[in-house]
């Protein structure tokens, strides 16, 4: 009686039952999540590659602590109910309340939940559903996060060549304005074939540090979507991506511990030509002069006379970064006709500064002026002086504050009092010279 490959690997799968079990995990993330592989004891990193034979019902590798060897998705948050699996389609892999080795579990894998993790086992053959699992699952905070491991079928595993990426990128400019300052753009890729699990990037040669995401692109089953954001650098640049793998494997007909590398590429190239926009002053509204891809450009309408306007000049070319907005201002003359007269930003400025500076100068000297005519003629107030003719000399009289009236009673004779001068008084008799 022939067997198929599936009926002896069900036998196989039912002796291992009636002699091995397992349990979860007992150690967990102390922050943040992560995924762990019992069958190999190890961590593993966010898009890894395994394949089927790492993942079981049971502890297949005999472990001291007889841990179940799963697909583990853990984290640092305590509750009993959290996490989900997706299939590679993006829909959700079953959950099962029973025990890992209940025959009535679902078919080919299934999620079972304990404290502060779930756990992915296969009770079957994976074929027809290789690809990218994602494990969605909350950290300490609440807050959902997103683990992928790409799963193959033994066989796929050790045939596969690495991940393939885009042979060139995606540019978008991410600026809201052709005015920004400075622009920015991303660059994306698609990678199938395997998961990336290490994207690296230069430009001009040179290793950048910058903001990577990886999405699964919906609708398939291994491909992900890398879009390297921020950028505002133009020059050449490439992504080179390569997997992460627990065994080696012969790929490709060579022994491997990582997939062979794959680079995606572009070059942000420099201006082919210019775009000149103007601004007037106290408006926020740029106004678009026109183009040109020669370094000078003549503006004969729009402008009037006695009016400052702000020039912004910014490269543009196909599929290219602007450069940065490079402004001048222009102050309007009249000769017959209007004529732009070009001034830097900073000469204005200056120019500016050193007028205001001019008149504090004069306010503060007109002012010193004032205060000091105010003193000199209060000064003049307090004396009183008496010019004689050119025969005198100029006599100053002083007197005393306080004057009092004499009277002579040495007459009987009732008489009209005659005023003397007080004894208090003196006199100084003008001398003849």
């Amino acid at each position: 009686m022939a067997f198929s490959s599936r009926s002896c690997f069900l036998l196989l799968l039912l002796a291992q039952l009636m002699t091995v079990s397992g349990q979860a995990p007992s150690i967990l993330p102390s922050n943040g999540v992560r995924l762990y592989l019992a069958y190999e004891e190890r961590i593993i990193p966010d898009y890894f590659m395994v394949y089927g034979g790492q993942i079981y019902i049971f502890d297949q590798n005999n472990d001291a602590n007889d841990i179940t060897d799963a697909l583990w998705c853990q984290s640092a948050h305590s509750g009993t109910n959290i996490g989900v699996w997706y299939y590679p389609n993006g829909t959700e892999v079953p959950l099962f309340g029973g025990n890992f080795i209940d025959l009535s579990a679902p078919n080919p894998v299934f999620t079972k939940r304990f404290s502060g993790q779930i756990a992915l086992a296969r009770k079957d053959a994976l074929f027809g559903y290789e690809g990218l699992y994602k494990c969605i699952i909350p950290d300490e905070n609440g807050v959902n996060q997103t683990l992928v491991v790409g799963i193959d079928t033994n066989n796929g595993y050790n045939n596969n060549d690495g991940p393939d990426a885009d042979p060139t990128m995606q540019f978008s400019l991410l600026s809201t304005s052709r005015l920004a300052t400075p622009p920015v753009f991303s660059l994306s890729f698609n990678v199938s074939d395997g998961p990336p699990t290490t994207v690296s990037c230069s430009v001009n040669g040179n290793g950048i540090s910058t903001e990577l995401s990886r999405v699964i692109v919906n609708g398939s089953g291994s491909v992900t979507r890398v879009t390297i954001t921020n950028l505002t650098e133009a020059g050449n640049y490439q992504c080179t991506v390569s997997n992460d793998r627990v065994t080696n494997g012969p790929i490709s007909g060579n022994s491997h511990p990582n997939a062979v590398t794959s680079t995606s590429s572009l070059s942000i190239s420099g201006a082919t030509g210019y775009e000149v926009y103007y601004q007037q002053l106290f408006s926020n509204t740029p106004v678009s002069v026109g183009t040109t891809a020669s370094t000078t450009i003549n503006i004969t309408s729009g402008l009037f006379q006695g009016a400052t306007y702000t020039f912004y000049v910014v490269s543009y070319g196909s599929a290219s970064l602007p450069s940065v907005p490079h402004p001048t201002v222009t102050i309007l003359v009249t000769n017959g006709e209007n004529i732009g007269l070009i001034v830097s930003v900073t000469v204005v400025y200056i120019l500016f500064i050193l007028l205001a500076m001019a008149m504090i100068i004069i306010v503060l000297v007109i002012f010193m002026y004032i205060k000091r005519k105010t003193n000199q003629k209060r000064k003049s107030e307090n004396d009183i002086v008496m010019e004689c003719s050119p025969a005198y000399a100029t006599t100053e009289f002083k007197t005393k504050s306080t004057v009092e009236p004499v009277y002579d009673t040495t007459e009987s004779v009732v008489e009209p009092p005659t005023f003397l001068p007080p004894p208090s008084t003196e006199y100084e008799i003008p001398t003849v010279q």
